[in-house]
């Protein structure tokens, strides 16, 4: 499998085995609400070990936004798809598969009766991933690395299990000239 770092990763498994806080890594995003109304509604900047990109966000006109970038719902998805194909990558390589090329597609439908408190229908019945591989491997080969790699995602481990999510608070005061 190309663009895989297996000796970096080799490596890392290997200090990992003999020091278990190295496996709890922290993961920090921050977003801004953008109240130029000539903007995207959002933006986000994800510092990397090598950079950093500012993303912009906003919702579909349905939901008060303009369309004027990508919309919650699709970053969401392409997080959790890019987590899955990372991973399904990664297992392929540690099963030496050779690889051609590899793309995920995937999609859901929502229903957006609780956002707008319309309704108690589910958000979503379900995400579908569809892999398009090429390569010469058995088939069984490519759904052991599939097996693997959904039990292994953990993206796909927060979408089929329950994590708390704790929301605070931190409010600033204006000043108020009386």
């Amino acid at each position: 499998m190309k663009n895989i770092n297996k000796q970096e990763l080799n490596k890392f498994i290997e200090q990992a085995k003999n020091d278990k806080t190295l496996l709890e890594k922290e993961v920090k995003v921050e977003v801004s609400w953008n109240l130029d109304e000539k903007l995207p509604q959002m933006e986000a900047t994800l510092i990397y070990p090598n950079g950093k990109t500012t993303f912009n966000i906003d919702q579909i006109p349905s939901l008060g936004g303009k369309g004027l970038a990508p919309n919650p719902i699709q970053y969401c998805l392409m997080g959790l798809g890019s987590c899955f194909l990372s991973t399904f990558a990664t297992v392929c390589s540690q099963l030496n598969l050779n690889i051609k090329s590899l793309k995920l597609n995937i999609k859901n439908k929502i229903n957006l009766s609780i956002p707008l408190n319309l309704g108690d229908e589910p958000v979503t019945k379900g995400i579908e991933f569809e892999i398009e591989i090429e390569t010469d491997e058995e088939n069984s080969k490519i759904e052991e690395a599939k097996t693997i790699a959904i039990n292994s995602c953990p993206a796909v481990w927060c979408m089929k299990n329950p994590i708390p999510i704790n929301v605070n608070i931190k409010q600033n005061q204006t000043n108020k000239l009386n």
